[in-house]
Parts: C-alpha cells; structure tokens; sequence
C-alpha cells in the first residue's frame, strides 16, 4: 500500500469556535525508535479555539500550521480524563487568575511561607501535578513539541486557555504563533462532540491497523463508554461539584453532599430533584445543576455544617414559579469581557443600566437604598453564619427556585452595615447577569469563585451604590480637598459606603488619580495599624 494510501484524515467542528483535525500517516522512522502500537499512530493534529489555530508554528522561517508527532498517548489522555477536562472547574491550590492557564503560571512554585514546611509544600506540588495532568495538552505530548494549552469546565461553559510554550528540549528556532496568552470559553457541547468524533474516527483507524492489539481496542472502548450517559452522569457532576483536590476526594465529597440532601427530611423530594437536576448530551452535561454550582464555587473542604446550611436554604427556595416577572425582564447571561478592565467597565455599565430602569423608587437624593430593589425583585434575603469566613455571600436563583441571597455574617466585612450593603448589591449582579444555562444560578463569592465575574460584579455594587451624580453631589459639598483623607471618608460618609470602596470608585471616576489613591490608601492602612 502506498504512503498515500495509508493516510488518513479527520476534521470535525468549526475553526471559528472549536474545531479538531487530526492525521495518521506512516512513521517516517519506520517505527524502528519506539513501541510498535504507538508507531503506528504517527501524525499530526490541530486544535482549533475562537478561530486561532493553536498548533500553528515556526520551524525557523518555515511556518507549520499542524504539531506531528505520535498521536496515542494523546488519543488516550482526551479519553481517560474526558470527565475533569470538560467538567472540572476549580483550579490547584489556589484560585490566582482568570484563566486556568494564568492561574497554573502563578501558582507553580509554592509562596515562600509554604515552601519552608516540607509537608505543605509537597501538597502542594503534588495538587498542582495532578491537576495538571489532568488538564494540561503537555501531559500528553510523551516527548513531543506542544503547544501550552489548558481545557477546563468554568461554570456552563468549557475553556480553552493558552500561553507561550516553553518545554524542555524546545529549540529556540521553534516557536508557537499564538504566543500570547489567551481564552476561549464555549459551550461544552461545541467542544464534545467533534473531540469525540475525531478521537472515534482515529481510535477506529488504529484498530483496523493493528486489530489484535489490545491497546488499541481498549482505546476504542474508552471512547464508546464516554456516550453512555446514565453511568457518567455521577461522575461528571462530581466533577462539577469539586469537593476535593483529586478524584478520590472529589468523589468522597460529593457523595457527602447528596447524602445530606437525600438525608434531608425537612425538604420535599421535588425540591430536592431541582437542585440535583441537569442538562445533559450523551458526552457531556451542558447545564449543572444547582448544587454543583453552589459548591463547585465553595472550598474544596467544605465543612459538612455548611452543605448542611446551604442545602437547607436552597430547599427552602424551591418554588415553581421562579423568577419574579420584573427579574424575568431584566436577566441575562452576559460574558465577562476579557481584560480586567473591560470587565469592571461592564459592570459599571450594568449597574448604570438598572438604574435607567429604576429611576426613581430605589434612591432618594443622596442614597441607593438597596433593600428596597431587592424587595422590588422578590429577592429573599437570609443571613447565615458559615463556618468558611472567606464566603462573602450566596446567590441563588433558578427556573424552580425563588432568587435569593444569603449573607455571610461571619464575614468581616457584612459585620458593618456599609459592608452589608455592598455584599447584597454585588449579589444582585449574579442574579440579574451571571446566569447559566436554564438559567440557574448558585454561586458564593469568596477566593474559589471565577475572578473575572467577583470582579464584574464588585464593579456593579459600587456603580449601584454609588452612581456618578451621586458622587458628584457629595464631592460638591466638600470643604474640604477629595484628595485627602477626610475628603474621601466624608463622601463615603454622605452614600453609606466604605471608604476603600468610595477611593477605589473616585480614581475610577476620575476624581483622583492613582498616585493620590495610593498616598490616601496608605494612610488609610497605616491609620488601622495604630
């Protein structure tokens, strides 16, 4: 048979969104420097991600738009972790940027205070590698020149996250055209199915190639289990929950939390069915469910107090009606912009868009009194003290559940009422714009949620609280310069906010600038220090 013969090709998907090609083609070495079985899956792949071509490179002068190199171990990386690829949200050891890939180069060297314990530093190493592993292209690779990118669940979506790749044994004439770092979220059902047409397609080649091999048979296995939906639903929405630092953990925590909502008498099973209930494909679920939600977004050792707690609230929210007819108008899913401060101008566009709505029944002239537009909403307010100090606060809302937010009072910040306020204004942004499909929402906002939309939201609360007439007005009335202390503290005094708050929105809005921001910040600090 010919080399041209011998070739095969595959392309599923769409190069604008996610996209996969892969070839097999004879070994050029003959198969005579390695394992038979993988000799025959010499090759080449592209993967595809908001229309740029991750493979493409430079060989010298020469671009190459496809990575070759012998493609098994990365048919069966995409195979045995297909679950936490597509499902796995939370990152390693800490939540350090907005992007998977951004937030594993942060945090690959434990800080210098956990690097002294031996102990905590090799946890920490070993959570990172594993995380990694499991959602790295590079894990893959066995030897071969990849490019760096990351595949993660973030919330209702799949991201696909890269950077500039550097590995070991890389040659400084090689070099990856999508060098700059980069992110595109997609609708997991996009990045599913032509994945797993093209590993199908492939597996089933290999197997006509060599068809007494048990590895190859094994593969196409692999890929056939991943359609049967009833026996992966569990395992996929363990992944979605992340109740632990790896599989075992995971799959023990999350069966600690369906024991307590099965244990859980006071609710009746309908509610219960509503947080437990997803949108799912044969490959993947496309919608998680309200509990998965909730704690995919909590510490991965929640303590047990909490799931308890929470459960009960979300129970107690059930309702067949939903949304309230003025939320229904209002709510939308909106992605969070890319840049940090294009996601802060959005959420200052947001708040500003709510007021437009509400012109009048929910300030007077020198307050937003946000009590008064969560009851305007039907937002049902619950004050909870967590055993997790870092929560902030809780959103909830669902086509069967009555929007709500529950406070954290054990929260050092909701202890002041200007605090309070501020944490219920950046839950009401979750629950009018960071919805997900079918228009569930769970998510508490403290160090696990997704960075980019606590930033989005945060931006909101202080638009919402405190509009720039507003500001304005106040900084009118002044005797005093705004660029001081006293300037600043009197303004936050006049809209109820706090004064980090109120000097953070001044230099957004240009009332001060940042090395003024900073001058009265230090001062700000140096005044609790004494």
């Amino acid at each position: 048979m010919s080399a041209v013969e011998e070739r095969w090709e595959r392309f599923a998907g769409d190069t604008g969104a996610f996209g996969l090609r892969m070839t097999l083609e004879p070994d050029p070495d003959g198969g005579r420097y390695i394992d038979p079985e993988v000799g025959l899956s010499w090759g080449s792949f592209q993967i595809w991600a908001g229309g740029k071509n991750l493979c493409a490179h430079r060989e010298g002068e020469v671009r190459v738009d496809s990575v070759h190199w012998y493609l098994l171990p990365l048919l069966e990386w995409f195979t045995r972790y297909w679950n936490p690829l597509l499902h796995e949200e939370r990152l390693p050891v800490e939540n350090a940027g907005d992007t998977a890939w951004h937030s594993l180069w942060e945090t690959r060297f434990p800080p210098p205070a956990v690097e002294v314990d031996e102990q905590r530093a090799s946890d920490w190493e070993r959570t990172w590698q594993e995380w990694w592993t499991r959602h790295a292209l590079h894990a893959a690779s066995e030897g071969g020149l990849f490019p760096d990118v990351i595949f993660r669940r973030y919330r209702d979506l799949v991201e696909v996250s890269w950077g500039p790749a550097r590995t070991v044994g890389m040659p400084p004439y090689y070099e990856f055209t999508e060098s700059v770092p980069g992110v595109s979220r997609l609708s997991p059902s996009v990045v599913a199915e032509p994945l797993h047409e093209v590993l199908s397609s492939a597996a089933d080649h290999l197997r006509s190639l060599a068809p007494k091999s048990k590895r190859m048979g094994a593969l196409r296995k692999g890929l056939r289990s991943l359609s049967a939906a009833s026996a992966s639903r569990e395992q996929r929405l363990m992944w979605l929950a992340g109740s632990g630092t790896n599989e075992s953990t995971i799959r023990s925590g999350w069966g600690r939390v369906t024991k307590h909502l099965s244990d859980f008498a006071e609710a009746p099973r309908r509610a219960i069915r509503a947080m437990l209930d997803v949108s799912e494909s044969p490959l993947v679920v496309t919608g998680s469910c309200q509990a998965a939600l909730m704690f995919g977004s909590l510490a991965p050792d929640v303590k047990e107090a909490d799931v308890l707690s929470l459960a009960g609230i979300m129970a107690g929210l059930y309702s067949r009606k939903g949304d309230s007819d003025v939320i229904r108008n209002i709510r939308r899913d909106i992605q969070v912009e890319e840049s940090w401060q294009r996601a802060w101008d959005q959420g200052y566009e947001l708040a500003e868009e709510v007021h437009k709505r509400f012109p009048d029944g929910i300030r007077d002239d020198t307050t937003v009194h946000i009590e008064r537009l969560l009851e305007t909403l039907d937002v049902k307010v619950e004050k909870l003290s967590l055993s997790d100090e870092n929560v902030c606060g809780v959103s909830i809302a669902g086509p069967e559940h009555r929007p709500g937010i529950v406070v954290n009072m054990n929260h050092g910040k909701n202890a002041h009422p200007f605090g309070y306020r501020f944490t219920l204004a950046h839950e009401v942004c979750h629950l009018l714009f960071d919805r997900d499909v079918g228009c569930r929402l769970a998510i508490a906002s403290g160090p696990w949620a997704p960075q980019d939309v606590e930033q989005r939201a945060n931006a909101f609360a202080a638009m919402l609280l405190m509009p720039f007439p507003f500001v304005q007005q106040a900084v009118n009335r002044l005797t005093v310069d705004v660029a001081t202390v006293e300037g600043v503290e009197e303004v936050a005094r006049q809209l109820e906010v706090g004064r980090l708050a109120m000097l953070n929105h001044l230099k957004n809005q240009g009332f001060i600038d940042e090395t003024e921001r900073r001058r009265i910040e230090d001062r700000f600090l140096s005044s609790v220090d004494e």
